[in-house]
């Protein structure tokens, strides 16, 4: 067999094996740990030196033995081949399962290439299509393989996508749009990794602290015990005035931060995007280096948002939202894009060159009863607080949840100014956002659901709430006009029949 030939069943190669056998012991490591804890210093006392040396030997055997096991099983088997324009997977220990997935229905491409697969020049890749509804199988390929299967589904791409007869020739060509790349260089990634909103990297922190208390807990009553005592003593001491809380704020703020341009530049380090007729790649990553190369018609929302910060820059972020198979559902495969300038260029390729030139020929704003909804939960927590502020006397500190509603305020008066919704002749956009402005374009073909629902107050208001689901997002409009709402949504099941 030829080392590129694809045309009979084949496993991966040797060096695949050597990574998943590094995934098995990274997978059961925390197991091993544990037992190891528990175990092995649980007896440090009754057992001599050479007896915990033996014990700790045994369980590091097993978890070799578990882990190799393991491996082997995945690798061996696991087989693929091309037949019949068809990329064929052969999985399965007890249940041997064959799926088979034409070339040309494939509409993503994904690899990763962490430490591991770079030590072994080897990269994890998956496929799947927008009909998919069980996990992707990844394949730990080498380069050579790599590029000779993505040779493959190229060529059946071309000969899917052929342009009509040349009238001087009467022959067929066939599509080779240039491929155009997008520069997102990093000094503008970590520009606009600072422009997001990141407040709500907060709620990770507090997130961890807890995910913390709650390891301490599991491990050991006396630690737990510990742990409070040593908290209210030092919190006994500790002084709570209103320049020592903003200080505390600053500090858990910016370490927040640090952790989350970390975050950034990890996942996003030299981007690469490069957009053809009908295909998108993009690469990102420091350490680990994750690809996705996906069909034009995977994509079902384009997502551009501008804050206050983004505009001054001259930036937007962007987020390419995919079709969802149950790997999307699991993992999440959304594309973001910071400190980029290029929501032009994207929409170009995805709606057209002339989606800017598409006619408007319904639009809806929301009501106020949009703001109500925005701030009832702040209303509830702000009202919470006060009465426990009074409670205790204390009336200075009714400054803060009083700022907080002035904010929410805002909050909610730009909320409804923000949200509408527009049926344009090609393509339908969805404008929702706070402090920053954020714009949703749809095709009508992706559009799946549409619901219009009335609530208690419709018969009072006249107001009604429009849903628009795709395979891979949904968006609700509240409080639109009733006569309005009813006329978008006639319009909007008419439109998606006809596409």
């Amino acid at each position: 067999m030829k080392i590129n030939d694809f045309s009979v069943p084949r496993r991966m190669s040797k060096s695949a094996f050597v990574i998943l056998f590094m995934k098995a012991l990274q997978s059961y490591m925390s197991l091993f740990l544990i037992l190891v804890v528990f175990k092995f210093f649980g007896s440090l006392r009754e057992n001599s030196f050479m007896e915990n040396i033996m014990m700790l030997l045994f369980y590091v055997a097993g978890f070799l033995v578990l882990a190799l096991v393991t491996s082997f099983l995945n690798f061996y088997f696991k087989k693929y081949y091309v037949k019949d324009h068809n990329l064929v997977f052969i999985h399965g220990v007890i249940h041997q399962e064959r799926t088979s997935v034409p070339l040309n229905k494939i509409h993503s491409l994904r690899t990763k290439s962490g430490f591991i697969y770079r030590l072994f020049d080897m990269k994890g890749v998956s496929f799947d299509t927008l009909a998919s509804k069980t996990e992707e199988i990844e394949f730990i390929l080498n380069d050579e393989d790599w590029n000779a299967l993505l040779d493959c589904v190229k060529i059946q791409e071309k000969s899917t996508i052929e342009e009509p007869d040349d009238e001087t020739t009467g022959q067929k060509t066939c599509s080779n749009a240039a491929i155009k790349k997008l520069e997102v260089s990093n000094q503008n990634l970590i520009k606009g990794a600072l422009c997001q909103n990141h407040f709500k990297g907060m709620v990770i922190l507090f997130s961890a602290f807890a995910a913390f208390y709650n390891q301490i807990t599991a491990v050991n009553e006396k630690a737990t015990e510990y742990f409070i005592d040593y908290v209210g003593t030092q919190s006994g001491s500790f002084i709570w005035s209103i320049p020592s809380v903003l200080v505390a704020v600053v500090i858990l703020y910016v370490v927040m931060l640090f952790f989350w341009l970390g975050t950034v530049f990890l996942h996003y380090y030299n981007m690469d995007i490069q957009i053809s007729e009908k295909q998108l790649f993009f690469e990102s990553g420091l350490i680990s280096r994750n690809s996705s190369r996906f069909s034009f018609d995977k994509v079902c929302t384009l997502y551009v948002k501008r804050n206050f910060i983004e505009r001054w820059f001259g930036y937007c972020t962007i987020i390419i939202k995919q079709a969802l198979n149950a790997t999307d559902k699991k993992n999440g495969t959304e594309i973001k894009i910071y400190g980029s300038s290029h929501d032009g260029d994207l929409l170009n390729w995805w709606l057209g060159k002339d989606y800017k030139s598409s006619s408007t020929i319904l639009s809806a704003q929301s009501g106020y009863g949009f703001l109500g909804y925005t701030i009832m939960l702040d209303v509830m927590i702000v009202f919470s607080i006060a009465i426990v502020l009074c409670y205790y006397g204390l009336y200075v500190w009714l400054i803060i949840p009083l700022i907080y509603m002035m904010i929410s305020l805002v909050k909610g008066l730009l909320a409804v100014r923000q949200s509408y919704i527009q049926l344009k002749e090609d393509y339908i956009k969805v404008s929702n956002g706070k402090f920053a402005k954020v714009c949703n374009y749809i095709k009508y073909n992706d559009i799946e659901v549409v619901r219009l629902v009335a609530t208690p107050f419709t018969s009072y208001t006249h107001r009604l709430k429009l849903i628009i689901s795709t395979n891979g997002t949904s968006f609700t409009i509240r409080s639109l006009k009733e006569q309005e709402a009813k006329d978008i949504y006639e319009l909007l099941l008419l439109k998606c029949y006809n596409h």
